[in-house]
């Protein structure tokens, strides 16, 4: 760890103690007044810690953000894992999950098909946003300005023939996306690896993170994948549920 991060956990575990002016957090650290304050003004800034009337610094409500959300993040691939094994195992294809962090959708899991060959994707690695299944069905479900700061800032690389490059073209494809209920993918990253989407809605039902099912095969067979659909919407329902949302 470096001393710079070392000295930022420092502070927070001190002011998780009490709240402590600047003179009272510098006598506890051992160091100047001016280095304390130093050392409290990137975490204020960051909203990690706040201070109050009284003059007292403490610790911030992104602590409990940030905090929540590994919560979240742990609950839903705890509580999804059974049900992307099961769809692993009925179809011998390769299944991931993903969800929506911060500002980038990530595969949280990620359960190997008998009958499938190794992709890309790997467990914490982020998803191309304007290639996956995954990640299309939830941009098209997402806020317009959430979706806008994704897209703006995102980089429309060709990797296949079948690469949507155009942010236009893009955000056109995704209306479609939020039309149908799910997305595909094919084979628009890797050149023979098809996939199919379905979004799962949490308790709230925000539409932040997907199931899909991927095959690896030379040629596209839509037929193929849409009667793979229902199982992966089944899968999703599942999922849903099992998170607390009630479909209306």
């Amino acid at each position: 760890m470096s001393k710079t991060v070392a000295k930022a956990v420092h502070v927070l575990e001190t002011l998780a103690s009490a709240p402590k002016t600047v003179a009272e957090l510098a006598r506890e650290l051992g160091v100047h007044g001016s280095t304390a304050l130093r050392m409290l003004q990137p975490l204020a800034d960051g909203g990690l810690i706040t201070r109050g009337p009284d003059g007292r610094y403490r610790l911030g409500f992104r602590l409990v953000e940030l905090g929540q959300q590994v919560l979240d993040e742990m609950d839903l691939r705890a509580v999804a894992r059974p049900h992307l094994t099961s769809l692993a195992d009925a179809t011998r294809l390769t299944v991931h999950l993903a969800q929506l962090v911060d500002d980038q959708i990530v595969y949280v899991d990620k359960i190997e098909g008998a009958a499938s060959i190794r992709t890309w994707s790997r467990i914490g690695r982020a998803v191309p946003l304007h290639t996956a299944a995954a990640s299309k069905v939830i941009l098209a479900a997402l806020p317009a300005d959430h979706r806008d700061r994704l897209l703006s800032a995102h980089a429309f690389t060709r990797y296949t023939e079948r690469t949507i490059t155009g942010e236009a073209e893009f955000r056109a494809h995704l209306v479609e996306v939020a039309r149908l209920g799910y997305a595909t993918d094919q084979a628009e990253f890797e050149r023979l690896v098809h996939c199919i989407g379905v979004g799962i809605p949490d308790v709230t039902g925000q539409l932040l993170a997907a199931v899909s099912l991927t095959t690896v095969r030379a040629d596209t067979d839509l037929p193929e994948l849409g009667c793979l659909l229902g199982q992966v919407r089944d899968t999703a329902t599942a999922i849903a549920v099992a998170l607390g949302h009630q479909a209306s």
